[in-house]
């Protein structure tokens, strides 16, 4: 199995312990030049000194962002998010202050981007929390068009490090392929990622993948099913 790292176009990076290496992203961008949409999960991206120059850097080379947690921030990286019109979508916590000031740029730049969808907290009781988890885990594999699975190689997720997390449910602290260093080709066709692409197409546990760990396969097991991320998804026979 062969794993074509150009045709991945979109990835997600994980930025809530940390933002990333200007730097390191930087020559990662320029050694993956097949790269067209990037979301950063999480607000601490909004800590990097250079964000604007990053912005504007994925502007020059045709990458459009998504970012899922827009908190405080400074004006300036506000004035980033629309003057270099490559950002398609931002989700933002409910603050009326940063909305204004967004819509004030978009009006000077006249441009419709970025998209704002403004998050509004929902309460939860203990009770609900409970019952949410127990319904989920029993149904996670039950709409395989859209389990995280899929994402291993649509739109792979890395750390803020560059370390390759695989999708966004994964939930485990080990991880030794860094996509940051080894490139994209190297890194999806290290032995690490294939382990888990051949668990996830045969259903068959392999201790060595973090997927092991994941309630998504677990519940991909107890209903029977398998998911063929490089092809298709269905059920086993």
């Amino acid at each position: 199995m062969f794993v074509n790292a150009e045709n991945i176009h979109n990835i997600a990076i994980l930025s809530t312990e940390k933002p990333v290496d200007f730097g390191q992203f930087k020559k990662f961008i320029e050694k993956s030049p097949f790269i067209r949409r990037v979301a950063f999960i999480g607000s601490a991206i909004f800590d990097m000194p250079e964000f604007p120059e990053m912005v504007r850097f994925c502007a020059i080379n045709n990458i459009y962002l998504i970012f899922g947690e827009v908190c405080e921030t400074s004006t300036g990286n506000l004035r980033a998010l629309v003057e270099y019109k490559n950002v398609i979508l931002i989700n933002i916590h409910e603050d009326k202050h940063n909305v204004k000031i967004l819509n004030e740029y978009k009006q000077e730049f006249n441009s419709d981007l970025p998209e704002i969808n403004i998050i509004i907290p929902v309460k939860r009781t203990p009770q609900d929390e409970i019952s949410a988890t127990s319904y989920a885990f029993y149904n996670l594999a039950d709409d395989l068009k859209n389990i995280a699975c899929l994402n291993l190689l649509s739109e792979p997720m890395f750390n803020y490090n560059g370390e390759l997390l695989g999708c966004w449910q994964n939930p485990d602290k080990k991880h030794p392929i860094n996509a940051f260093d080894l490139g994209m080709e190297k890194a999806f066709n290290s032995s690490f990622v294939k382990n888990m692409l051949n668990m996830l197409k045969t259903g068959k546990i392999n201790k060595s993948c973090p997927c092991t760990r994941c309630p998504v396969f677990a519940s991909l097991v107890w209903s029977n099913k398998k998911v063929d991320v490089c092809k298709r998804v269905s059920d086993t026979d």
